[in-house]
């Protein structure tokens, strides 16, 4: 799965310009944060808050949204996700099942 990193003071999607591939993210951040998905994260209007040192799981709502993470102190943060889950699509026929005997 990809990881982002982004070091910053002020509001800014993790993947830059990119759309995160996965359902679920993992957020870990060295000092408080609060996030949005797809929004400007702001102090008033979050979805959540990433605590300093604190592995935090995500739901990001489907494939191809973003995540915009601010830092509450305005200090210069490192910020890393990782995708950890994915949604995939399978062509099974599920009217048949082949049974292998070796």
């Amino acid at each position: 799965m990809a990881s982002y990193t982004v070091v910053t003071s002020t509001a800014a999607n993790v993947a830059g310009a990119n759309t995160l591939n996965s359902t679920k993210i993992e957020v870990i951040a060295n000092a408080t944060c609060v996030y949005a998905i797809n929004a400007p994260a702001t102090l008033t209007s979050n979805v959540g808050q990433i605590p300093q040192n604190v592995p935090t799981y995500v739901n990001m709502g489907g494939i191809g949204n973003k995540i915009s993470v601010l830092p509450a102190g305005g200090v210069s943060t490192i910020v890393t996700i990782t995708e950890i889950g994915s949604v995939s699509q399978s062509a099974l026929n599920q009217n048949s099942t082949t049974f292998w005997n070796p």
